[in-house]
């Protein structure tokens, strides 16, 4: 038990010394509730208070993100996190205004982009976070990512030079996935899924080169039927059918009214 009492103290010691090393601390927003949102640390310099560290919050008190200042600049190494306290990714601003030597985390056990992937361009929103990201990798090609406000995935698309190339997937944001998608030089082509944010399958069909083809599905979020519509080929509608009953029409393409 004097262990554990000795342990904590060392390590509220060690808390406080460290709040003190990044100067004096100011919240400066805060959410409806009372809660911080942004702190930043002031440490005075040439008679000045400067900017020498900022945090921000989730509003369950969660850390989002934090870093040094320099001269009004982001120095060093950059921090972002998911709401659940994981990180999400990292970055070293000490030699680039938007950051050196990017980490991107899928979620604790997953990376999405490491240090040896080339950075071919970033987005940022007006909190300073990364929305998107795209990258060069190897192995892969290109990648581009973009992002949830809460960090989480949203999109990952595969590309040869700037237009899609192979497969392209999305996501809600509770993780489920919204839809998967392929593309052959720029156009929609093989199979097409959308989810639900529940999970369920809410579109099922299929590109031939931009064009729907086959037989197109349709259901409600709750897995309900709603009618489907067929394709020719070329992308020409040949029927449609939903639970009213529509029946398919044979009519040749060449004599048939557009629907």
């Amino acid at each position: 038990m004097i262990n554990l009492k000795k342990t904590a103290f060392i390590c509220l010691i060690s808390l406080i010394m460290f709040s003190c090393s990044k100067g004096e601390k100011k919240v400066v927003a805060s959410y409806e509730d009372g809660k911080p949102f942004i702190v930043e640390y002031l440490k005075t310099k040439d008679g000045k208070k400067v900017k020498t560290y900022e945090e921000h919050f989730y509003n369950n008190g969660k850390l989002r993100l934090e870093g040094k200042f320099n001269n009004k600049n982001k120095s060093g190494i950059w921090k972002y996190y998911f709401e659940d306290g994981t990180l999400f990714a990292q970055a070293d601003y000490s030699k680039n205004k938007n950051g050196e030597d990017w980490q991107f985390y899928f979620d604790e056990d997953s990376v999405l982009v490491n240090k040896n992937d080339k950075i071919i361009a970033i987005a940022f929103s007006n909190e300073g976070t990364p929305v998107s990201v795209r990258i060069k990798k190897d192995d892969k090609g290109e990648i581009f990512y973009r992002f949830f406000n809460s960090f989480k995935i949203m999109e990952r698309v595969n590309l040869k030079g700037n237009i899609p190339q192979g497969e392209a997937m999305s996501w809600h944001e509770n993780g489920n996935i919204n839809s998967i998608h392929y593309y052959i030089d720029g156009m929609q082509d093989s199979t097409y899924t959308v989810y639900a944010e529940n999970g369920q399958k809410i579109i099922s069909g299929k590109f031939n080169k931009g064009n729907r083809i086959g037989k197109w599905e349709y259901f409600s979020s709750e897995g309900k039927p709603l009618g489907y519509e067929i394709y020719d080929i070329d992308g020409t509608k040949l029927s449609k059918q939903d639970n009213q009953g529509l029946t398919y029409s044979t009519t040749p393409p060449s004599k048939r009214k557009n629907s």
